[in-house]
């Protein structure tokens, strides 16, 4: 399952939890979860939508330079 169709599975579950029937410590539990789950999906999201938005990285060229004095000899 990708990680948006497991935060759209995890957004259903919140909204679903408190009309779900459980016992209060258990919906409590189950809120605060999805609520996790959601935070660290979404995180990584975040994380490499911002890797893939940087530039690549250009290897250095090892063009020869010139000699910054030259010898009077």
């Amino acid at each position: 399952m990708s990680r948006t169709s497991a935060l759209i599975v995890l957004g259903i579950l919140t909204l679903i939890t408190p009309f779900s029937g459980l016992p209060m410590a258990l919906r409590s539990l189950l809120t605060v979860a999805c609520g996790a789950s959601i935070l660290g999906i979404g995180l990584m999201l975040r994380a490499r939508e911002a890797k893939s938005a940087q530039p690549p990285k250009e290897a250095p060229t090892s063009e020869p330079t010139p000699p910054s004095e030259i010898s009077p000899i």
